[in-house]
């Protein structure tokens, strides 16, 4: 028989052993996922997974053609039981990617008793047909079998080569910016606004250790209007961040695509999307400013670069598996998935397929660099009037020792350091405006999108909290403080607001209505509302 008669079975068969590959693949937990990805991770898993089933397809058919051609009948009945071995490692291997077939589940539905009664009846079964049938009969019925399966794999790259041309372009391609304002040469109120990812006000201000210094902070804060009790709009950043730049309370937030988070108002049922809300960007565009935004984890780019002339983001890595952007990584992965069809595969082999430990410190590291890398570029930049910053830090994992002041990704650097890294990053941006006289014209607002959540990472990553729970109620609080442009003195400002307020604040400090300290406490006497808010969950809702 000639091999080319063996390549649909063999093609089929490994396409089957691949199933939790290929379901991983298809069937993402839905493709909101992609909402966080700056780069399509589809294409290293596909290819991959196209080189894995080739690769062991080869496999398959040069064992079907060896055994058919040159062994004998003893070979030859041999390999119809390696062959029909292989097939049910492959069918129960696919079962257990399925909860409600899971040994744990079927356990708990039929009993211990029940559970081992169905087993041995399929055992059974196995014995009395291959008893009556033979095992000849039985492996050409597993060989047709294969073959009625073999459309799917069809199916499957379809699929998949329609997933990459549908959000492949979706994740790497940006809309296009907002034109750019040509000025003539007169003065114009320009600001930055600054947010520094889970800065919390109680452990940077109000109960700061005495092994933490911070003078860029407290250099700032003799210059500004400080508020010490104000509260950010929600618990976490895919919340928080669309509030502060519409000026709206979000009750929940959705992704829903790479290109749109959804929304829901505060007081609404209805969610929509991001993209389509008027935000403070729109509010500069409409006054004839330029505007820019460098930022992180929120998809900035892809959503509301409409009304951006300048745009820059970078993915959270933490938030993703960097590990599927890569051919390599993707073909171990699902090679030592594959070793799992083995029953009692030794451990040994495992390891070998084990590809190297992601280290999650020096991927946001290269995140916090990049990010203030940009930002240096932009604040200098004088024919941007309003700039937003994102910046990573002092968001866990700790990247910093504040004792040498050099970045660092050992264990035992912790929140206190990123703390200390929040303010070497803000020393640099203030010499970098300094230095092209930027400084004096620039108003500048400092914020963070949520409070320093010292139980959430207790729990997910212990060696990087830096600092235990403080009180049984964890402080949620945020620093904020905005220096007017020459400002020169402090005011201090006691009452509680929450920081949704921002948008509003520096609409009317680019309009010029508000130009002194005294004009901002007023402005947030006047529109202050709710202090704490009450939407404080940690988790995003991405189904």
């Amino acid at each position: 028989m000639a091999i080319r008669k063996y390549w649909i079975p063999a093609l089929s068969l490994s396409n089957l052993c691949f199933f939790s590959a290929w379901r991983e693949a298809l069937s993402p937990y839905g493709l909101s996922y992609l909402y966080f990805w700056k780069e399509y991770p589809g294409y290293a898993i596909f290819g991959a997974l196209v080189l894995n089933v080739l690769l062991l397809a080869s496999v398959f058919l040069v064992a079907f053609y060896l055994l058919t051609r040159y062994g004998g009948t003893h070979w030859r009945k041999f390999g119809q039981a390696l062959f029909l071995l292989v097939l049910l490692l492959a069918c129960n291997h696919i079962r257990v990617q399925f909860e409600t077939l899971r040994a744990t589940h079927l356990r708990l539905v039929l009993g211990r008793p029940g559970y081992v009664v169905c087993v041995s009846l399929v055992i059974l079964g196995i014995g009395v047909t291959l008893a009556h049938y033979k095992l000849d009969r039985v492996a050409r019925a597993g060989a047709l079998m294969l073959l009625v399966l073999s459309p799917f794999g069809i199916v499957g790259i379809t699929q998949a080569v329609w997933l990459a041309a549908t959000y492949g372009r979706m994740v790497s391609r940006n809309r296009p910016l907002a034109p750019s304002f040509d000025h003539p040469d007169k003065a114009r109120a320009r600001v930055l606004w600054l947010i520094f990812d889970e800065l919390g006000e109680q452990l940077a201000f109000t109960s700061r250790p005495q092994t933490l210094s911070m003078p860029e902070f407290d250099r700032m804060r003799t210059e500004a209007l400080v508020a010490t009790n104000a509260f950010p709009p929600a618990g976490h950043t895919s919340q928080s961040i669309p509030a502060l730049l519409t000026g709206e309370l979000i009750s929940s937030v959705r992704p829903v695509s790479p290109r749109e988070l959804m929304l829901t108002i505060s007081g609404s049922e209805t969610a929509s999307g991001w993209s389509t809300h008027a935000d403070l960007f729109s509010d500069a565009r409409a006054l004839g400013l330029n505007t820019a935004l460098i930022g992180w984890y929120n998809p900035y780019c892809r959503i509301i670069e409409d009304r951006l002339t300048n745009c820059s983001w970078e993915a959270a890595s933490q938030r993703i598996d960097s590990t599927k952007l890569s051919l390599h990584k993707n073909l171990i992965r699902q090679d030592k998935d594959l070793l799992s069809l083995i029953p009692f595969t030794p451990t040994s082999w495992q390891r070998l397929l084990t590809p190297e430990e992601r280290n999650i410190r020096s991927e946001h590291m290269s995140d916090y660099l990049r990010i203030l890398g940009q930002a240096e570029e932009a604040v200098g930049n004088l024919k941007l009037d309003l700039l937003f910053v994102h910046l990573p830090v002092p968001h866990p994992p700790g990247i910093y020792n504040r004792s040498t002041r050099k970045l660092a990704v050992a264990e035992e650097s912790g929140y206190l350091d990123n703390l200390a890294l929040a303010d070497s990053a803000l020393g640099r941006l203030r010499k970098r405006l300094e230095e092209t006289g930027a400084w004096d014209r620039t108003s500048i607002v400092i914020s963070s999108d949520h409070w320093w959540r010292s139980d959430y990472w207790q729990d997910r990553m212990p060696d990087s909290t830096g600092q235990p729970v403080q009180e049984e109620k964890v402080d949620h609080r945020v620093p904020f403080m905005i220096r007017l442009a020459g400002q020169k003195t402090k005011l201090t400002y006691d009452a509680p607001f929450n920081t949704v307020l921002t948008r509003g604040l520096i609409r009317e400090v680019l309009s010029g209505e508000i130009a002194r300290p005294d004009d901002a406490a007023i402005w947030l006497e006047a529109h202050r509302t709710i202090g704490e808010s009450p939407y404080q969950s940690y988790e995003d809702a991405e189904q």
